[in-house]
């Protein structure tokens, strides 16, 4: 099979394999086509109303974060490190 690409393609496959990620260009062709047969599966078996109930979730945790405020994530991860940092003092 012979497979022509546009200029933009073969630059985004160089670019792929110099970023170390993929050995040679078996490697990426395998990752792409399982992202493809992945991607595929996942449309063919969500409903039509998936974009409007999402869209639908992230309004309703916009007006929770308004209503009721919220952490940033700075905040978020550095709460979490000082329970860990108190956890481990407290089992020595």
């Amino acid at each position: 099979m012979n497979i022509t690409l546009t200029p933009e393609q073969s630059r985004l496959i160089e670019q792929k394999l110099q970023s170390g990620r993929y050995q040679n260009i078996d490697d990426l062709l395998i990752q792409a086509f399982q992202l493809l047969d992945d991607w595929e599966e996942h449309s063919l078996t969500e409903s039509p109303d998936w974009v409007a109930a999402t869209r639908t979730k992230v309004d309703a945790a916009i007006a929770s974060i308004a209503a009721n405020g919220g952490n940033d994530g700075e905040a978020a991860i550095s709460q979490l490190l000082d329970r860990f940092r108190q956890a481990r003092e407290a089992s020595q």
